[in-house]
């Protein structure tokens, strides 16, 4: 295992704890409690959101665990515990040839494994992130036709849906708003 990768002892030590439980071998798994290391690993982005990750990386034979300390509410008693659980608990199915992901995240088998494991009750299960923060609506566009707006957080090219389910030109949403800019039509 990759220790150097961990900058938190506490998730050292739960990793060490689940794996002993879990039967799971050490010696091909890497663990990482940096977003950007682990997407280093895989090659792509991580979004942010994620509380825990976990892939088997085929072109280097390791399993690959994220734990993303930002997003867990520490404050929870057993938050860090069940994400740590978890991701190895998929690691588990992975290596017992059980390739299914989650049903619903939280009310699914892996959920009632991870609260069987750690002693936690499905409600701590489910509540163990903290609340995605989404960014505000900064742009406001208006359709040509009907004169809907759509508020977006990203600039770019839409045509409205109202008035074509498919993008036809003559209905591209033209911007109007901008919140910072103070650009308003």
């Amino acid at each position: 295992m990759r220790r150097n990768e961990i900058a938190s002892q506490d998730v050292a030590a739960l990793v060490d704890r689940y794996l002993a439980r879990l039967h799971l071998p050490a010696d091909d798994l890497w663990v990482t409690d940096d977003r950007a290391t682990y997407a280093g690993w895989l090659g792509r982005r991580i979004p942010a959101q994620y509380g825990g990750a976990y892939c088997f990386l085929s072109r280097d034979r390791a399993h690959a665990v994220l734990i993303n300390l930002p997003r867990i509410d520490l404050d929870a008693p057993r938050a860090l515990e069940i994400v740590v659980c978890e991701e190895l608990v998929h690691m588990r199915d992975y290596i017992d040839g059980d390739r299914r992901r989650h049903a619903h995240h939280g009310h699914d088998r892996i959920a009632h494994r991870v609260a069987a494991l750690t002693g936690a009750t499905l409600e701590e299960v489910r509540t163990c992130l903290r609340p995605v923060e989404r960014r505000a609506a900064r742009y406001l566009y208006q359709c040509p036709g009907c004169g809907m707006t759509v508020r977006r957080r990203v600039r770019g090219t839409w045509s409205c849906g109202r008035c074509s389910p498919s993008f036809r030109p003559e209905f591209t949403l033209r911007l109007v708003g901008d919140q910072r800019s103070g650009l308003s039509g």
